[in-house]
C-alpha cells in the first residue's frame, strides 16, 4: 500500500512563541477549552444531582453526538474550502448564544432534561463544524518539524482546562449556583470568537473552479484512508476506544463518584481534575521531548496501560485511590493522542487535513451513541457502574491485542 505524501519543509521556522498566528490559536484554545470544561462539568452534575436522572445523562450525550456524526463530514469539506477561522468565529458566537438560552431557561425555571437534550442537538451541530476547522489550523501556520511540540502546547492547554475547569465549575456551583457555571462559559466562547475574527486566516483549498462536489470531496478523503495501512489501524483503534470507554467513563464517572464513592460535586471535580493533571504532565513531557521516532510503540504501550488503569479505577472504593488511578489513566491519553494527531498532520496534504480530521472524528463518534445507550440501559437495568467500567476495560484490552497483532502498522509508525 502507498502512503500519503509528506508535506515538505520549506524554511527554518521561528520559535512557536514568536509566531503571531500560533499565539492566537493558543489563546483561542484556552478560552474555548475552559468554557467547554466548565460547562460539561456543570451540565453533568445538574442532570445527575439536581434532576436526579443519572441514567438519562446518556440521552443528553447521545443527543450531542448524533448531529456531530451526521454533519462532521460536511464540516470537514467546509474546513478545506472556506476560512477555518471564519467557521470558528461564527460557530463560537452561536454556541455563546445557546448557552445564554440555557441561562434564560434556568432563570425562568424551565431548565429540564428535554432542555439539555435540545441544547445537545444544537451544540452538536456546531461541534461538527468547529472540530474539523480547529483540528486543521496548526498545519497551516506551523512548520511540520514543530507539529508535535505545537500539538503538545495546545493539548497541554486543553488538559489544564480539564484540571481547572471542573474545579472552577464545582466552586461556581457550590458558591454561586448554575448562573455562574453556565454564564462564564458563554463569555469565554464569545472571547474565543473574537480571537478567531482577529486571526482571520485565508482558505487553504483549491480555487473554486477546481473544486469537486461535496460527496466527491468526501470520497477523496476516504480514498486517502484506504491507501494507508497506518490510517486504517488508527481508525479502528479510535472506533473501539470510544465504543468501550466513552459511555462507561464519560457518563459513568459522575455516577461512580456519587454511588460508589458517595461524593459531592467538589469530589467529582477532584477526580476529573486528577485525570486532567495526568494529561497535563504527559503533554508537557511530550512537548519537551518533541518525539520523532518510536511514536508507534509509545502509542501501543499507552493504549494497553490505559486499559489496565481503567480496570483498576473501576475496582477502587476510596477517593484517594480513585484520584491516583484517574491521574495515571490521564497520562496515557496525550501519550496516545499527540503522536497520532501529529503523524496525520505531517503525512497528509494540507488541502485534505480538514476532511481527514473530520473522518477521524467521525470514527471516534460513530459508535459513541451506542456506547452511551448501552451504558444508560445497563444503569437503568440495575447494573452497577463499576461493573460496566470493568467490562469496557476488558473488551478494549482484547480489541487492542487483536489490532496490534493483525495491523502492525500502528506500532511501527
Amino acid at each position: 500500500m502507498t502512503e500519503p505524501a509528506f508535506t515538505q519543509q520549506q524554511e527554518q521556522p521561528a520559535s512557536l512563541f514568536k509566531q503571531r498566528s500560533f499565539l492566537y490559536i493558543w489563546a483561542m484554545t484556552f478560552c474555548a477549552s475552559f468554557s467547554i470544561a466548565i460547562f460539561l462539568f456543570s451540565q453533568s452534575w445538574y442532570v445527575v444531582k439536581t434532576l436526579n436522572q443519572e441514567a438519562a445523562l446518556g440521552a443528553v450525550l447521545i443527543a450531542t453526538n448524533i448531529p456531530r456524526l451526521l454533519f462532521m463530514a460536511l464540516g470537514g469539506v467546509l474546513a478545506d474550502r472556506v476560512s477555518r477561522t471564519k467557521i470558528l468565529f461564527i460557530s463560537n458566537i452561536l454556541r455563546a448564544i445557546l448557552l445564554s438560552g440555557l441561562l434564560l431557561m434556568l432563570w425562568t425555571e424551565h431548565l429540564s432534561l428535554s432542555s439539555f437534550i435540545l441544547f445537545g442537538l444544537l451544540f452538536g451541530i456546531m461541534d461538527a463544524f468547529v472540530w474539523p476547522a480547529n483540528g486543521s489550523l496548526l498545519p497551516n501556520v506551523v512548520d511540520s518539524s514543530q507539529l508535535t511540540r505545537a500539538n503538545s502546547v495546545v493539548q497541554m492547554t486543553q488538559q489544564s482546562s480539564l484540571i481547572l475547569g471542573p474545579m472552577i465549575g464545582g466552586i461556581l456551583v457550590h458558591q454561586g449556583g448554575y448562573y455562574l457555571s453556565f454564564g462564564v462559559p458563554a463569555v469565554m466562547l464569545l472571547i474565543s470568537a473574537i480571537l478567531a475574527y482577529l486571526l482571520n486566516l485565508p482558505p487553504s483549498a483549491d480555487k473554486k473552479k477546481d473544486r469537486k462536489g461535496i460527496w466527491q470531496s468526501i470520497k477523496e478523503g476516504l480514498a486517502v484512508v484506504k491507501e494507508s495501512s497506518f490510517l486504517i489501524a488508527l481508525f479502528l483503534s479510535t472506533i473501539f476506544l470510544n465504543l468501550f470507554v466513552n459511555g462507561p467513563l464519560m457518563m459513568g464517572l459522575p455516577v461512580f463518584v456519587k454511588n460508589v464513592l458517595n461524593g459531592s460535586a467538589l469530589e467529582f471535580s477532584y477526580v476529573e481534575g486528577s485525570m486532567a493533571a495526568g494529561m497535563l504532565m504527559s503533554s508537557v513531557a511530550i512537548g519537551i521531548m518533541n518525539i520523532k521516532k518510536g511514536k508507534g510503540m509509545m502509542v501501543t504501550v499507552s493504549l494497553f496501560a490505559m486499559n489496565i488503569f481503567f480496570f483498576m479505577l473501576s475496582q477502587s472504593t476510596t477517593m484517594a485511590a480513585s484520584m491516583a488511578l484517574a491521574f495515571l489513566m490521564g497520562i496515557t491519553f496525550p501519550a496516545t493522542n499527540i503522536p497520532l494527531i501529529s503523524a496525520v498532520q505531517e503525512k497528509v496534504d494540507k488541502k485534505l487535513i480538514g476532511r481527514l480530521m473530520s473522518l477521524l472524528t467521525m470514527a471516534s463518534l460513530g459508535l459513541a451513541p451506542v456506547s452511551f445507550a448501552v451504558t444508560s440501559l445497563l444503569i437503568s437495568s440495575g447494573v452497577q457502574i463499576q461493573h460496566i467500567m470493568a467490562a469496557g476495560a476488558c473488551f478494549l484490552l482484547l480489541v487492542n491485542f487483536m489490532i496490534a497483532w493483525k495491523l502492525p502498522a500502528l506500532r511501527k509508525m
